[in-house]
């Protein structure tokens, strides 16, 4: 049985290939079996539905006014206590477990057309010889390209079970293929890793923390730490929306040397206390640790963040959590759909509920908008969290709030153009436009360097967000292309090196990463920075 933490408004996607802006919600859970007399099977719902569905004048569809009437129930409570429906409930194990049934590609949906955007290697895609860029067009005979389908439906399409096959119809470079391809089961890293040799810095990504992220984390580690390598750690949880608690608990005893530290707690009015504390048993020795989280680091983010800084063990960087302290635990239904109900609060080493206030439903899924707007995300003085219980670090004493989330040591705002809506609106554009300027220019990627940011690209750049943005017209006339040079010329690489099979971890124009690094080139640590500072 493992407790699960995870916010609900951030995801994790990928199908056969998922477009990765899709993250179905996860929370920190605990499985278990629904009993038999559930909702789903007797009590009043169930009446309900089944004399409606005799008396009616109209013919009805049960299911959904059953979930219309479960939803409604779970409204009245905690935004984390959801129900969840079959459909949600085999994304989230996707996303968890760590694998899938699969082809082994990512993609984007652009102008009414999948357009294969990752091809995962050793994959029945890559056996296939499918490419980046190539356009999906037909799916076993049936046209799926330009057909005004929801990327849902061909979704749905691609999907097989393990052993089937699926005939994919392909335009690359003008010219129809045909590929057939085994459905295999596809691994799905949570843990992405770097180093930097200059100052002896491991870094590690986590998108999550699923089902093997401590073993992929420990191969990360043992890559450098091994033969004594690196000596400082940089673990980056921005947008890791949480997971998976046995996770946690296991990569904070490789931070932490001491047995018997503890790590955080849980309670509640059902469960009593249970402390979660360090083993003493560290395979490797780590020196200095930086921790990168943001507004959607969350749950099983923020309990690592949280024992790190209650500890002074290393220095949080970025912005302000997600805020979420609550734990779930999951139980199947019968239908296949399950529900998420809210059984305890965690606590941090000082005592800290980190939860935010959830009385305002309305408010509490407005929160990252209301950060925006009052300037939360650009200045650390401009914290929309007030009077918050102030608590204090177990060593140095240093002060560390409470509710609202985790306040990082060095605060990194959002760029100050971001304040625009319209330049806001245009930088998310910038993966789609790198991504779409390769495509009708391979000759690039094929050189696997860094494209240059020239003129062509400029041009190129500002006729797509002319056609793309519904916000440039108000930016029109006093446009500026700088503010986002850097960054379309790191996505023109990162599209690059996928097309080799390379992750990028490290990027060059990183003010979070370029922080980190400056902390672990100093002598600097958790005695020299507050919260106030």
């Amino acid at each position: 049985m493992q407790p699960l933490i995870l916010a609900s408004t951030i995801a994790i996607g990928m199908m056969l290939g998922y477009k990765l802006n899709d993250k179905p919600e996860i929370d920190l859970i605990s499985a278990h079996s629904y009993p038999n007399d559930s909702i789903y099977q007797t009590g009043r719902v169930e009446e309900l539905i089944r004399f409606i569905d005799n008396r009616y004048v109209d013919k009805i569809n049960a299911d959904e006014l059953t979930n219309a009437a479960v939803e409604a129930i779970f409204s009245k409570l905690d935004p984390h206590s959801v129900y969840m429906t079959p459909q949600e409930v085999e994304d989230n194990n996707v996303s968890m477990n760590g694998k899938y049934y699969g082809i082994g590609i990512e993609n984007y949906f652009i102008d009414d057309t999948i357009n294969v955007s990752n091809v995962f290697n050793q994959s029945p895609a890559a056996k296939a010889g499918l490419k980046m860029f190539d356009k999906i067009v037909s799916i076993d005979g049936i046209g799926v390209a330009g057909q005004k389908m929801d990327y849902d439906q061909i979704r749905k399409m691609m999907h097989k079970e393990l052993g089937q096959s699926l005939e994919l119809g392909v335009m690359r470079e003008g010219q129809p293929l045909k590929f057939k391809l085994n459905i295999e089961e596809i691994p799905l890293k949570s843990v992405k890793y770097d180093y930097l040799p200059d100052i002896q810095t491991e870094v590690i990504k986590i998108d999550r923390f699923a089902a093997h992220t401590y073993s992929e984390f420990m191969a990360a580690i043992e890559t450098h730490f091994k033969d004594n390598k690196a000596k400082h750690l940089i673990i980056d949880l921005r947008n890791n929306p949480g997971g998976y608690l046995p996770e946690v608990v296991n990569i904070l005893c490789q931070i932490f040397e001491e047995k018997e530290r503890l790590l955080f707690y849980t309670e509640g009015r059902n469960n009593k206390k249970n402390e979660y504390k360090t083993t003493g048993k560290r395979f490797f020795n780590i020196n200095k640790v930086v921790v990168l989280i943001d507004e959607n680091s969350a749950s099983a983010s923020e309990i690592l963040a949280g024992a790190i800084q209650d500890w002074d063990r290393g220095l949080i960087i970025g912005r302000r959590s997600f805020g979420k302290g609550l734990v779930q635990e999951q139980y199947a239904l019968n239908n296949g759909g399950a529900i998420r109900l809210t059984v305890s609060r965690y606590y941090t080493p000082s005592g800290r509920s980190i939860q935010r206030n959830y009385t305002n439903a309305s408010q509490y899924g407005n929160d990252l908008t209301a950060r925006y707007v009052h300037g939360d995300l650009f200045y650390k003085d401009s914290t929309l969290v007030k009077d918050t219980e102030v608590f204090q670090t177990k060593i140095l004493n240093r002060k560390v709030m409470g509710s609202g989330g985790i306040t990082p040591d060095i605060f990194i705002g959002l760029p100050e153009q971001d304040r625009d809506p319209a330049y806001y609106e245009i930088k998310s554009l910038i993966p789609e436009f790198a991504f779409t300027y390769l495509s009708h220019h391979t000759e690039l990627v094929k050189e696997a360097g860094r494209p240059q940011v020239d003129d062509k690209v400029e041009k190129a750049f500002k006729k797509f967000i002319s056609e793309k943005s519904e916000l440039f017209d108000s930016v029109k006339e006093h446009f500026h292309f700088e503010p986002f040079r850097e960054e379309i010329a790191h996505e023109m690489w990162e599209v690059t090196l996928k097309a080799y099979n390379n992750d990028v971890v490290v990027r060059f124009y990183d003010k979070f990463m370029n922080a980190a690094i400056s902390v672990i080139r100093t002598d600097k640590g958790p005695a020299d920075y507050t919260i106030e500072k």
